[in-house]
């Protein structure tokens, strides 16, 4: 592959140039507060602004097996090889890695994990549980779920044991739970909602906001709905469609802090202030 100075293709080939539209893109993200974000995003934003097609089609007018979303992803792996984004900046739900906190000592586990400790900013209530349809999603929404000390789980479309045996027990018990849901507005969907809907309510009554995204929010945005075809009908018509993550990152984690926001008990910023002093307190009875 002939390269350029900066470790990228040339600028007047294919790759070159979607290279730089990816990485001006994750600078504009990074300007905007918007990181991590991931490849689905980074995908949509760029159709968006006619850099690449949401699909490569043939000459006989079928889709192609190669999909603009992994040129993407080739591009951002490029960027990252290069050193010119950081590998953290894209998330990947799809792997995960567990590990466990220790120390040479209980007394030096504790100082450690101080800066970690986080008090309540519900007043005692459950904090509201947020449900995404992808886990995309969940992902580059993980970082405000963890500041306001919200659950947040992705269903990854229709699933039924996962709600049973992981997301029920946040519900059980505890009538009411405020849930927070992010979804398309299409056929699918609207059933995987009110599918989780309907198992999870089987355990609890619950307080249901769809956050993204709403009939009211493709209006205000002037979206125009796609055809999407279902396969599991075989009448062969393109079902109305409109993914969430047209509205943009910066805009869905925007919906999703002041819906928040509405709900929390006290101030974040007046709770932080409150952790810090004890933290100094605790440090001083360590000490």
């Amino acid at each position: 592959m002939a390269s350029g100075i900066d470790g990228l293709s040339v600028s007047h080939t294919k790759a070159g140039r979607l290279q730089r539209a990816c990485l001006d893109l994750l600078r504009e993200h990074e300007a905007d507060g918007a990181l991590p974000t991931s490849i689905r995003f980074l995908f949509y934003e760029l159709t968006d602004r006619d850099v690449i097609p949401k699909a490569y089609i043939g000459p006989d007018g079928k889709e192609r097996r190669r999909t603009p979303g992994q040129d993407i992803s080739d591009a951002v792996n490029v960027l990252r090889e290069a050193a010119l984004v950081p590998w953290a900046w894209i998330v990947d739900e799809t792997r995960t890695v567990s590990s466990w906190r220790y120390a040479a000592s209980v007394y030096q586990y504790v100082e450690e994990t101080l800066p970690l400790a986080r008090i309540d900013l519900w007043d005692g209530e459950p904090p509201p549980l947020i449900l995404c349809e992808s886990r995309s999603l969940a992902g580059v929404l993980r970082d405000i779920a963890s500041d306001y000390l919200c659950p947040i789980a992705a269903t990854n479309g229709q699933v039924g044991g996962f709600l049973h045996t992981e997301v029920a027990p946040l519900i059980a018990d505890t009538p009411g739970r405020r849930v927070l849901y992010l979804g398309d507005l299409d056929l699918s969907g609207g059933h995987i909602e009110a599918n989780t809907r309907k198992v999870l309510e089987a355990y609890a009554p619950l307080d249901w906001t769809r956050v993204a995204i709403t009939e009211a929010q493709v209006v205000e945005h002037g979206f125009k709905a796609k055809a999407k075809v279902d396969r599991r009908y075989k009448d062969g018509r393109g079902h109305r469609a409109v993914e969430t993550e047209a509205l943009g990152q910066v805009e869905i984690m925007r919906l999703l802090t002041a819906a928040l926001d509405e709900r929390v008990y006290e101030p974040r910023a007046s709770v932080r202030q409150r952790e810090e002093r004890q933290r100094v307190a605790v440090r001083e009875r360590l000490a």
